[in-house]
Protein backbone atom coordinates (compact mmCIF):
# COMPACT_ATOMS: atom_id res chain seq x y z
CA UNK A 1 0.00 0.00 0.00
CA UNK A 2 2.83 2.43 0.84
CA UNK A 3 4.51 1.43 -2.39
CA UNK A 4 1.36 2.30 -4.37
CA UNK A 5 1.04 5.70 -2.71
CA UNK A 6 4.71 6.54 -3.30
CA UNK A 7 4.47 5.47 -6.97
CA UNK A 8 1.36 7.60 -7.47
CA UNK A 9 3.10 10.62 -5.88
CA UNK A 10 6.11 10.15 -8.17
CA UNK A 11 3.81 9.85 -11.20
CA UNK A 12 1.91 13.02 -10.25
CA UNK A 13 5.12 14.98 -9.69
CA UNK A 14 6.50 13.83 -13.07
CA UNK A 15 3.25 14.87 -14.73
CA UNK A 16 3.43 18.34 -13.16
CA UNK A 17 7.10 18.77 -14.14
CA UNK A 18 6.36 17.74 -17.72
CA UNK A 19 3.45 20.20 -17.94
CA UNK A 20 5.66 23.06 -16.77
CA UNK A 21 8.49 22.05 -19.11
CA UNK A 22 6.21 21.77 -22.15
CA UNK A 23 4.25 25.01 -21.48
CA UNK A 24 4.74 27.87 -23.92
CA UNK A 25 7.14 30.61 -22.95
CA UNK A 26 5.56 33.95 -22.13
CA UNK A 27 4.95 36.31 -25.00
CA UNK A 28 7.63 38.95 -24.47
CA UNK A 29 6.07 41.31 -27.00
CA UNK A 30 2.86 41.39 -24.97
CA UNK A 31 4.50 42.76 -21.83
CA UNK A 32 5.51 46.41 -22.22
CA UNK A 33 8.97 47.32 -21.07
CA UNK A 34 9.59 50.68 -19.44
CA UNK A 35 11.34 53.24 -21.60
CA UNK A 36 14.26 54.76 -19.66
CA UNK A 37 14.19 57.87 -21.89
CA UNK A 38 10.54 58.58 -21.27
CA UNK A 39 9.88 62.03 -19.85
CA UNK A 40 8.32 62.30 -16.44
CA UNK A 41 4.93 63.96 -16.29
CA UNK A 42 4.84 67.12 -14.18
CA UNK A 43 3.42 66.75 -10.68
CA UNK A 44 -0.26 67.58 -10.49
CA UNK A 45 -1.97 69.25 -7.60
CA UNK A 46 -4.42 67.20 -5.52
CA UNK A 47 -7.33 69.16 -7.01
CA UNK A 48 -6.20 68.23 -10.52
CA UNK A 49 -5.90 64.60 -9.42
CA UNK A 50 -9.45 64.61 -8.07
CA UNK A 51 -10.78 66.24 -11.23
CA UNK A 52 -9.02 63.72 -13.46
CA UNK A 53 -10.33 60.83 -11.33
CA UNK A 54 -13.89 62.15 -11.61
CA UNK A 55 -13.54 62.63 -15.37
CA UNK A 56 -12.18 59.11 -15.73
CA UNK A 57 -15.23 57.76 -13.90
CA UNK A 58 -17.68 59.23 -16.43
CA UNK A 59 -21.32 58.89 -15.35
CA UNK A 60 -20.41 57.73 -11.84
CA UNK A 61 -18.14 60.78 -11.47
CA UNK A 62 -20.99 63.06 -12.51
CA UNK A 63 -23.24 61.45 -9.92
CA UNK A 64 -20.56 61.92 -7.26
CA UNK A 65 -20.25 65.63 -8.13
CA UNK A 66 -24.03 66.09 -8.07
CA UNK A 67 -24.32 64.33 -4.71
CA UNK A 68 -21.50 66.45 -3.30
CA UNK A 69 -23.19 69.68 -4.44
CA UNK A 70 -26.58 68.52 -3.10
CA UNK A 71 -25.03 67.57 0.26
CA UNK A 72 -23.22 70.91 0.49
CA UNK A 73 -26.42 72.86 -0.28
CA UNK A 74 -28.50 70.80 2.15
CA UNK A 75 -25.91 71.20 4.89
CA UNK A 76 -25.81 74.97 4.33
CA UNK A 77 -29.61 75.20 4.53
CA UNK A 78 -29.65 73.04 7.68
CA UNK A 79 -27.08 75.29 9.35
CA UNK A 80 -29.15 78.38 8.54
CA UNK A 81 -32.36 76.84 9.86
CA UNK A 82 -30.52 75.61 12.96
CA UNK A 83 -29.28 79.16 13.63
CA UNK A 84 -32.80 80.57 13.15
CA UNK A 85 -34.26 77.94 15.49
CA UNK A 86 -31.60 78.66 18.13
CA UNK A 87 -32.35 82.41 17.92
CA UNK A 88 -36.08 81.67 18.34
CA UNK A 89 -35.28 79.44 21.32
CA UNK A 90 -33.26 82.21 22.98
CA UNK A 91 -36.10 84.69 22.42
CA UNK A 92 -38.75 82.30 23.79
CA UNK A 93 -36.51 81.46 26.74
CA UNK A 94 -36.14 85.17 27.58
CA UNK A 95 -39.92 85.66 27.36
CA UNK A 96 -40.54 82.64 29.60
CA UNK A 97 -38.03 83.94 32.13
CA UNK A 98 -39.90 87.25 32.26
CA UNK A 99 -43.25 85.50 32.73
CA UNK A 100 -41.81 83.20 35.39
CA UNK A 101 -40.49 86.22 37.28
CA UNK A 102 -43.96 87.81 37.30
CA UNK A 103 -45.54 84.51 38.41
CA UNK A 104 -42.97 84.23 41.19
CA UNK A 105 -43.75 87.77 42.38
CA UNK A 106 -47.48 86.99 42.40
CA UNK A 107 -46.89 83.80 44.40
CA UNK A 108 -44.87 85.75 46.97
CA UNK A 109 -47.71 88.26 47.27
CA UNK A 110 -50.22 85.45 47.75
CA UNK A 111 -48.00 83.86 50.42
CA UNK A 112 -47.81 87.18 52.27
CA UNK A 113 -51.57 87.58 52.11
CA UNK A 114 -52.09 84.04 53.43
CA UNK A 115 -49.66 84.68 56.31
CA UNK A 116 -51.33 87.96 57.17
CA UNK A 117 -54.75 86.28 57.04
CA UNK A 118 -53.53 83.53 59.39
CA UNK A 119 -52.13 86.10 61.81
CA UNK A 120 -55.37 88.08 61.70
CA UNK A 121 -57.40 84.92 62.43
CA UNK A 122 -55.08 84.03 65.32
CA UNK A 123 -55.49 87.53 66.76
CA UNK A 124 -59.26 87.36 66.44
CA UNK A 125 -59.30 83.88 67.99
CA UNK A 126 -57.25 85.03 70.97
CA UNK A 127 -59.48 88.10 71.51
CA UNK A 128 -62.63 86.00 71.53
CA UNK A 129 -61.28 83.30 73.71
Amino acid sequence: MIKTISLSLVAISLLLVSIVAIAEPPNVDYYPTPNPHQQQQPQQSPVDNVISILLDQGFAGAIIVILFLWTYKTDKNNRLSQKENFDKFVQISAECSGHMASVSARLENIEREIESTKQLELLQATRKG
